[in-house]
């Protein structure tokens, strides 16, 4: 190969790598950052601006697209999901998952916060009366799922406590619910990720044999 030639196949590698990184950010923004930012600010605002009736029927729809996404990524439907993604050239099918976690914080908060309005359920310390509630009560959820990433113990080695304890029954059916929908399609979307990487790294050390 000659030196132009050579510079010039680098020089393409270089454009595909910035290329690639361009998308990862765009993709981040679009499929994790825009419905999250989109659930939180109208659930927010539907808790204090509009008939609870209508606040309610604003929480179901959002929990039909968490319901739908979980099911999309969950099993061997997700694996079979994440193996389409990747084998088209989309090399991190797990922002899914990472979209799915983040979207459903603002939905369970919201669902918590809503209940606890009514007196259905009951945290220590009292859930704020105020803006802010939905985005206190998410830190609730998101120290559970950093709270059940196997062998790291984030919230210990960051001695983050968690911001709330419930007192009642049905605050533990939500959480359960949130560890099965949320958590477990997350965490096993990360380790079929993983086995897909190291499949396809396999496979080009194959043919450079």
């Amino acid at each position: 190969m000659s030196a132009p030639t050579s510079k010039i196949s680098q020089l393409a590698d270089a454009v595909e790598k910035v290329n690639q990184k361009l998308l990862f950010v765009a993709a981040l923004f679009l499929l994790v950052l825009v419905p999250f930012l989109v659930a939180r600010v109208v659930l927010q605002w539907s808790l204090t601006s509009i008939p609870q009736l209508l606040h309610w029927a604003l929480v179901a729809f959002f929990f039909i697209i968490l319901i739908f996404w979980a099911w999309l990524i969950s099993g061997d439907r997700g694996d079979s999901f994440f193996t389409a993604l990747y084998a088209q050239g989309v090399k991190w099918p797990v922002l899914y998952s990472i979209a799915l976690l983040v979207f459903s914080l603002p939905c369970f908060a919201a669902l918590t916060v809503t209940l606890g309005r009514v007196g259905l359920i009951s945290f220590q310390p009292p859930i704020p009366d105020a803006d802010t509630a939905i985005a206190s009560v998410q830190d609730f959820y998101l120290w559970h799922f950093m709270d059940s990433i196997p062998g790291l113990d984030i919230p210990k080695t960051l001695r983050w406590e968690n911001p709330y304890a419930y007192t009642d029954r049905l605050s533990g059916w939500i959480l359960l619910t949130f560890k099965l929908a949320v958590i477990l399609p997350v965490i096993g979307s990360f380790a079929t990720w993983n086995r897909l990487r190291k499949r396809t790294t396999n496979d080009r050390k194959a043919q450079h044999k």
